[in-house]
């Protein structure tokens, strides 16, 4: 038996499709993301989407998942499904009261907050997140080794 065969076997004695689980909270991303969360009013919250998908190398390389709220909506880079209302315990754990301007706040794979800021500076948060241990290990461990 080959090992897709096992897996394939395994998702149907374990009655799973393979599909993923939905992040129900930011503790189902614990120890596999950092976490960017961005609540904007909406022609804001379309410039840090903008601002966040062009720099998505960067973000893949730091294992960065990235939620940009509004008053209504909730968009992000996450691949997996999302909770219908992910939105709404997002902006109660986070920003309550709902700000009335940009807020910014970044989670690491610890699930701990390590900033919280009035707006997004990619450079500046890559900066932080580089600093961070469980970083450093990451990019010891991905050198290339001579």
């Amino acid at each position: 038996m080959t090992w897709t065969t096992a897996l394939l076997t395994l998702m149907v004695a374990t009655g799973t499709d393979g599909a993923s689980e939905p992040a129900r909270t930011l503790a189902d991303l614990r120890w596999n993301y950092r976490v960017i969360l961005v609540f904007a009013p909406k022609p804001l919250a379309d410039n840090a989407v903008s601002n966040l998908e062009n720099h998505h190398a960067e973000i893949d390389e730091r294992d960065i998942a990235w939620f940009v709220l509004t008053e209504d909506s909730l968009r992000s880079n996450f691949t997996g499904l999302l909770e219908t209302d992910l939105r709404a315990q997002l902006v109660q754990r986070y920003f309550s009261p709902e700000p009335s301007d940009t807020a910014v706040v970044l989670i690491g794979k610890d699930g701990a907050v390590k900033s919280r800021t009035r707006d997004l500076d990619l450079e500046a948060t890559f900066g932080l997140i580089d600093q961070m241990p469980m970083r450093l290990e990451e990019m010891r461990s991905r050198a290339p080794v001579e």
